[in-house]
């Protein structure tokens, strides 16, 4: 009995201490919602070639996102077009680094690892997505390429905060078929 009590206690520690990061990734996905419209994501990530998996990697390195936040975000790209190496890109080369572990980073080892650490993040989020891609190859469908299904972007501050809150946190969440 101890032991599922220690088990049920230590579970509940490690929920408390995610929480935080999974609803800054929400915030994020939200946000990425509103400033990426699916147009773009296709655009830019949505083929399955070299080109949309440099472009995830080169987007997911400067974002400071975690390893739990960047789930939520990796899931938004994905709903919005983006390929599946691609995605695998972005999720590979985002929790490696942020801004902030950059300067922290030479704060504490210096110069040459802060510069080398980035250039490897986007290097194996590089690596992830070309194997991805190698390994399971995905048909471009024309139907889905050439729908754009331009959605109404909010204008003002109000309608869009509201937008963003409610697709961070309300829509993005309802997509899952048992929740998280």
């Amino acid at each position: 009995m101890d032991y599922i009590r220690g088990f049920g206690k230590e579970l509940f520690f490690i929920l408390n201490e995610m929480a935080p990061y999974l609803l800054l990734g929400f915030t994020f996905a939200g946000l990425l919602h509103l400033l990426f419209p699916k147009k773009k994501v296709r655009r830019y990530m949505g083929q399955n070639t070299f080109k949309s998996v440099f472009n995830a990697a080169l987007l997911g390195v400067p974002l400071p996102l975690c390893s739990c936040g960047v789930i939520p975000t990796g899931i938004s790209f994905y709903k919005h077009g983006a390929s599946k190496a691609s995605t695998v890109s972005f999720l590979i080369s985002t929790p490696q680094t942020g801004v902030d572990s950059i300067f922290v980073t030479y704060s504490l080892l210096g110069l040459p690892f802060a510069i080398i650490r980035p250039i490897v993040a986007f290097a194996t989020g590089l690596f992830g997505g070309i194997v991805t891609k190698k390994i399971d190859p995905e048909k471009t469908d024309p139907s889905i390429q050439n729908n754009e299904n331009e959605e109404e972007m909010p204008i003002g501050f109000s309608p869009g905060l509201k937008g963003w809150l409610r697709n961070s946190f309300i829509d993005f969440y309802r997509t899952f078929p048992t929740g998280l």
